[in-house]
């Protein structure tokens, strides 16, 4: 487990940018043409970005309809004004193969891996990260990943090669990470009913073990946050 302190600041509400933009080499990397077949030998490791993730943590604050696709997929408790910590979720496979997850099921259909989300329209990868605010052992709000796509986003290690996993074909490349913007709907716990003071962030990657990996001792990440 590793654990960090980050001091937060009230950012005022906005729609941001939804966008993760990979560096220009990660770039050619990420979108040259590639046939995905079998991966390299060897079982993944997900991990965390930790110095990326404290960075990105902020408070903010956004209005939300009743109807929001973030209440209906409980990542919002109740309908209009709310406070929410926001951070990005950035897991880099630094094991010895991919993280393959493959396509998902036609629109509509579910399966074990890819749950059909009818408000967005699309599917989410099921119980790939849960976050927790901490108030000592105790939990005082939890939220979850609503991942519509997991990717090669960036590049982890210097030299590593995209295989090209992408929305159509899911996974992420042994070497590259996925990252999920602060911005996206649902990157956030929301804390406007919890009271002022300070608390443990704890996110957690693959926590039910649904996908082998070669090691799940580096597949939860604590910080110490300020409400």
């Amino acid at each position: 487990m590793r654990g960090a302190v980050v001091a937060l600041g009230i950012v005022a509400a906005g729609c941001g940018d939804n966008r993760v933009e990979a560096r220009p080499d990660d770039a050619l990397a990420r979108d040259a043409p590639v046939d995905i077949g079998d991966g390299p030998p060897g079982l993944p490791d997900i991990t965390f970005s930790a110095t990326e993730m404290t960075r990105s943590v902020l408070l903010d604050t956004a209005i939300f309809q009743p109807n929001d696709c973030s209440i209906a997929e409980q990542c919002i408790a109740a309908a209009g004004v709310r406070r929410m910590l926001r951070f990005d979720t950035v897991t880099p496979n630094i094991g010895m193969g991919d993280l393959v997850l493959g396509a998902p099921p036609p629109p509509g259909e579910s399966n074990a891996v890819f749950v059909w989300s009818p408000c967005h329209g699309h599917h989410h990868v099921a119980n790939y990260a849960d976050y927790q605010l901490l108030d000592g052992d105790q939990v005082v709000v939890a939220g979850h990943k609503q991942g519509f796509c997991l990717e090669d986003t960036e590049r982890e290690i210097p030299g590593s090669g995209s295989r090209g996993y992408s929305c159509s074909y899911q996974g992420i490349s042994t070497g590259w990470a996925d990252k999920y913007s602060r911005y996206l709907p649902c990157q956030w716990i929301d804390v406007t009913d919890v009271p002022a003071g300070t608390y443990t962030l704890r996110i957690r990657v693959n926590p039910l073990q649904m996908f082998p990996e070669s090691d799940y001792t580096n597949n939860e990440l604590t910080m110490e946050v300020s409400i």
